[in-house]
């Protein structure tokens, strides 16, 4: 595995030395070569449990990726990881037709259109973890598939709907299946200023290797705004088993406010987030299972909040009694935030310095 792609990286590299060398006149060559943009993220942390008093650090992501344009119908994407478990992985691997300037299709591994990029990809999260929505409540953020994207306008608002269809065996599988997973998200607004969107998202898992069936149900919704130094955020999803017949639900609300410090030689921007993080089963009957607030102070290390930057966070985890007993039916639970050598559910302060270019 190891020698595949990293024989796949240098190849990628040893081309581009030659294009990017190119002096003639070729239109189309300096076209391509003028569009490819490489791209990359480090995330390194320590982590302290200050309820077990140990700690350890984590190279969590090292992320290099490239991206272009091949003419003006065409482009391409590619990115590896290269902290899991000492393998290169590769995480997209698509290419997208745009047959007009409104309508594109995306064929490969690809992100699945149901979460939000910016809540479960390592270079946008606002804080060192992610929300228990990002985490716990899909199979997996990426499958091998088609996406169709179709962008409009209603009045001066921005609007883009997009369908996908994909394998359901998640990232480096492509399974045969005789029911593919599919997703539908609609977006209404910008990044800057109101965002919204809804979605659904069917997955289905075929029985394989001793492993059961899955299939799951999700739906969302999500409500953002964000300008020059503020940002919020709020997302409600739900799951919902086929075969079990349990309901998951999970929601979160999370704020930044970002200071310039323009005198300032090394930290350009200084940022406090807060976030509360909750999921249940049986919400009616019980209440939340896990409850997660968690306080950050973030120094950037350029002028754009959340690219490069050091940041301090601070997790306080509420579990609700009982919910580690052995899983039912009728009674689900969560015992990895019971298990005290995991430290899933320890209170942790987390160091982050994360590198983006």
């Amino acid at each position: 595995m190891v020698t595949k792609y990293s024989f796949f990286v240098l190849l990628l590299i040893m081309l581009s030395i030659p294009v990017f060398s190119q002096t003639g006149k070729d239109s189309v060559v300096k076209t391509i070569v003028k569009t490819v943009k490489f791209d990359g993220v480090i995330k390194t942390k320590l982590e302290m449990s200050t309820e077990a008093g140990i700690m350890r650090f984590n190279v969590r992501n090292s992320r290099v990726g490239v991206r272009g344009d091949i003419g003006e119908r065409m482009s391409y994407r590619f990115q590896v990881e290269f902290s899991n478990e000492g393998v290169f992985s590769p995480l997209d691997m698509f290419g997208t037709l745009k047959p007009t300037k409104n309508i594109s299709f995306l064929f490969g591994q690809q992100h699945i259109p149901f979460e939000n990029n910016y809540i479960i990809t390592p270079a946008e999260m606002m804080f060192a973890n992610r929300t228990f929505i990002g985490k716990y409540f899909t199979p997996g953020t990426r499958d091998i598939g088609a996406v169709a994207q179709y962008r409009f306008r209603i009045g001066s608002l921005p609007v883009e709907g997009q369908a996908g269809m994909f394998n359901g065996g998640k990232i480096n599988n492509p399974q045969w299946t005789s029911r593919p997973s599919y997703a539908f998200r609609l977006i209404a607004g910008r990044m800057d200023g109101f965002r919204s969107t809804a979605k659904v998202y069917r997955y289905y898992r075929e029985p394989a290797n001793n492993s059961e069936a899955l299939d799951l149900l999700l739906w969302g919704a999500d409500l953002r705004y964000a300008n020059k130094h503020l940002r919020v955020e709020a997302e409600m999803m739900s799951r919902h088993s086929c075969i079990t017949g349990l309901n998951l639900l999970g929601t979160y609300l999370q704020s930044a406010y970002t200071f310039n410090l323009p005198n300032a030689k090394m930290f350009h921007c200084l940022t406090p987030a807060a976030r509360w993080d909750t999921m249940a089963y049986n919400l009616k009957n019980d209440g939340f299972d896990v409850q997660r607030l968690t306080a950050g102070i973030h120094f950037g290390l350029t002028f754009i909040p959340y690219d490069s930057l050091l940041r301090i966070d601070y997790d306080h985890y509420f579990l609700r009694k009982g919910i580690g007993t052995p899983a039912s039916p009728t009674s689900p639970c969560f015992p990895d935030f019971q298990n005290r050598d995991s430290h899933v559910a320890d209170n942790k302060v987390t160091v982050e310095l994360v590198v983006r270019f």
